[in-house]
């Protein structure tokens, strides 16, 4: 994404090619218009311009341009090699056939390609494969030595032409002898094949392969060709078949040997590397990457064709302009750090994601990979890019993003209304999307809809903002559609639809390109909209929608859990009220002690940093920690002056029945073990289990503590209130024997912070 002037002037293109497009605009010799394409090749690959003698007949090629493997494979440094001559350079007249091939190259513009070609190089005959091209003032060359090949070719085919594998000998097409090999390749006796045709035993799809190569064969030249040949169990064979006419004794052919090789194993080998070689050839033939040269300046010196399918724009219509003209405003910084690496550092940077401008005003994200062209002092003369379109895995990894981060939310939510705003955060801070907001509706004249939450960027696109669930204008919009319908509605042009024309002022100002609104399912009904814009159009394709109505149904899921959730909590709630005045019903002196005490024991389980999940199960263990004196006759629980040791015991009762009444309901926290622990001490001298530190829960050694402080401070039929400071003192005597040294450290600070009762301790 680069471009410039350099003030040098090159070759005008004649329509044949880029290279001379490039070394104009760019200001580039040719040594740096090439390098960057030519060093990546490992076969030898020049430049030639043709050199025609006083008859105008071409004798001679000058090389123009090489890469490092041609100047190696000629022995010749690349300073020497360009713009000398090929007798220069090899001492010795150039092959007339290859001669031959590249004039004609010149007149007809086709494609030069000459297979297993030989030439005699440096006193030695060479075999190569030569591919040349026409650029209108120049030939590319590129070649290949295949000598090594040829000559394994040629063994090979010395051994096939003598080998036993299967031998044929035929008259007027009808076999006359046979060798024994046949039956182990196809089965067949000899004695069975023989008087057949040789047609007999080929694949039916190969028969005019076979009756072609016979008629060469007869003509009195040696042919070489594959076919298939059927078992006699109906298996196909593959078969290299080699074959050389008879001549008579009057002249022409009396018959013909034909050698045959089973090479079933290499063909299926081949078949499976050409497999491989179609799909890599498909690839490199149909890519939808835009290559372009750029300048120091920031100019387009050359882009490929390819650049209309991906952006609209003509390869003449970009040459001479700007590249940042391409791109979008929000992405000109990230260009010109790439052009300092590039330029600045001569270096290549990592990829980076950029949004160009379409011809129709449309944004693209495109990767861009950019690597410096070096001129022959070293310095950075171009840019060589390339833009490979990523549109749609950017807005799918967007969605991706905001699904995960919004599912996340789901597991920690405890409250509808702020799992709806950080959804709509999530959206833009994941997602990447501008704006995020949440619509009800309003069952009022008018038929609005309510903003009920929304994120904090871009929030004053709401800022009398108006859309409606009915069929007037401002309910044809992607909210009022969906929450008609249910159904996912997406706006991929804000800019262009008519139906959008009410907000349309306002989403261009906030540069929104698309957006779409998605239903979200409570219980069976559509419970509001979600709606999210992005800037660019057309940010919602099918894949995207599919995961963010994904998030919608998970976010579904979520308030119906928050609202069941609340329901059951409401449930708990009205549940633990009435267990707890049934429980001070039967002992009014106790009256509002376990409320206290749950009020205290919260108050302490917050300063511990305990999490509010499991304080609401200690704060409802608390509120009923006493149930079970619902068990113990109501006239001990009364009773002034001290009980009798048996009386004690039938009181001391009240923690195991209250773990049988709570152990009926189904809690979503321990509150059965807690009422039953309350009165177990961290030395084992507690009841009803004489349980012993850590084997006590963490809440019911809090509710202890609690439990103990609010009944000292508090009046009794056995006794006058202690007050505060003397209840204090009792806790904190047995702090780590009866009581957890944490807790009562918590306890402490929760008193010195000025902890007071809601509910009044009653006093004498």
């Amino acid at each position: 994404m680069f471009g410039g002037d350099s003030g040098g002037e090159g070759p005008q293109d004649d329509g044949k090619g880029w290279m001379d497009v490039s070394l104009a605009a760019a200001g580039v010799g040719p040594v740096a218009r090439l390098r960057a394409v030519l060093e990546s090749l490992v076969d030898p690959h020049v430049l030639l311009l043709l050199v025609r003698g006083a008859d105008d007949r071409m004798d001679d090629i000058e090389f123009v341009d090489a890469n490092a493997a041609a100047c190696t494979h000629l022995g010749t440094a690349y300073e020497e090699l360009i713009g000398s001559r090929a007798t220069d350079v090899r001492r010795q007249p150039i092959d007339p056939t290859l001669m031959r091939a590249l004039a004609e190259l010149l007149v007809t513009d086709d494609v030069v390609a000459l297979d297993d070609f030989p030439v005699e190089f440096d006193g030695e005959s060479r075999r190569f494969d030569v591919r040349a091209v026409n650029l209108g003032t120049a030939l590319s060359v590129t070649w290949r030595d295949v000598t090594e090949g040829h000559h394994q070719t040629a063994r090979f085919q010395a051994l096939a032409e003598n080998a036993a594998d299967i031998v044929l000998f035929s008259r007027d097409g009808v076999l006359q002898w046979v060798s024994p090999s046949v039956t182990d390749v196809l089965g067949w006796t000899p004695g069975e094949c023989v008087g057949l045709t040789g047609d007999s035993f080929v694949h039916p799809d190969d028969l005019d392969l076979m009756l072609e190569s016979r008629v060469l064969l007869y003509s009195g030249r040696p042919t070489g060709y594959r076919l298939r040949m059927v078992r006699k169990d109906g298996g196909i064979v593959w078969c290299e078949a080699r074959g050389r006419a008879i001549a008579g004794d009057a002249g022409g052919v009396e018959g013909a040997v034909v050698s045959m090789r089973d090479i079933t194993d290499q063909v299926e080998a081949e078949l499976q590397t050409e497999a491989a070689e179609a799909r890599y050839r498909l690839v490199a033939e149909h890519v939808s990457d835009v290559v372009y040269v750029a300048d120091p300046d920031g100019d387009f010196a050359w882009v490929s064709p390819s650049v209309e399918a991906v952006a609209g724009w003509t390869a003449e219509e970009l040459v001479g302009t700007p590249v940042a003209l391409l791109l979008a405003p929000e992405d000109h910084a990230t260009r010109e750090e790439l052009r300092k690496v590039v330029f600045g550092d001569a270096r290549s940077p990592e990829p980076v994601e950029v949004r160009i401008r379409t011809r129709t005003g449309a944004r693209r994200w495109v990767s861009v990979r950019a690597d410096p062209v070096l001129d022959a002092d070293g310095v950075v003369a171009a840019a060589v890019c390339s833009l490979r379109l990523c549109h749609s895995e950017v807005v799918e990894r967007w969605a991706a993003a905001t699904l995960s981060a919004g599912t996340a939310l789901l597991v920690t939510a405890t409250d509808e209304q702020e799992l709806l705003v950080d959804m709509c955060e999530t959206a833009v801070r994941n997602g990447g999307y501008r704006l995020a907001w949440y619509g009800r509706k309003v069952h009022a004249p008018g038929c609005p809809v309510a903003i009920v939450a929304m994120s904090e960027a871009e929030r004053t696109y709401l800022d009398g903002f108006a859309a409606t669930w009915d069929d007037g204008p401002l309910g044809q919009g992607p909210t009022g559609r969906a929450l008609q319908s249910g159904r996912t509605c997406v706006e991929q042009d804000m800019a262009s639809n008519s139906d959008y024309a009410p907000w349309r002022e306002r989403a261009l100002l906030h540069r929104f390109g698309s957006g779409i609104s998605l239903p979200v399912p409570v219980n069976g009904a559509v419970d509001g909209v979600l709606n999210v814009y992005a800037a660019e159009p057309n940010a919602f394709e099918p894949r995207v929608v599919a995961l963010l109505e994904d998030l919608a149904r998970s976010l579904g899921f979520g308030v119906e859990r928050l609202r069941d959730r609340r329901n059951l909590e409401v449930a708990f709630a009205n549940s633990i009220d009435l267990i707890a005045a049934v429980v001070e019903s039967r002992d009014p002196y106790t009256s509002g002690h376990q409320v206290r005490v749950a009020e205290l024991s919260t108050a302490i389980a917050c300063r511990l940093g305990i999490d509010q999940q499991r304080i609401q199960g200690l704060t409802y263990a608390a509120t009923i920690h006493d149930v079970g004196k619902v068990g113990v006759p109501i006239d001990l629980l009364s009773r002034p002056g001290r009980l009798a040791e048996e009386e004690l015991a039938l009181i001391r009762c009240h923690s195991q029945i209250g773990w049988e009444i709570a152990s009926r309901f189904e809690w979503p926290w321990p509150v059965a073990d807690i009422v039953r622990q309350h009165h177990e001490r961290i030395d084992g001298s507690g009841y009803p289990l004489g349980l012993r530190g850590d084997e006590i829960l963490l809440e019911a050694r809090i509710v202890a503590v609690a439990d103990v402080y609010e009944a000292a401070s508090s009046r009794r039929p056995y006794r006058a209130a202690l007050g505060g400071d003397r209840a204090r003192a009792i806790v904190s005597g047995g702090s780590g024997t009866l009581f957890d040294a944490e807790v009562v450290g918590a306890f402490e600070r929760v008193l010195d912070d000025g902890f007071t009762f809601a509910v009044p301790v009653q006093r004498p």
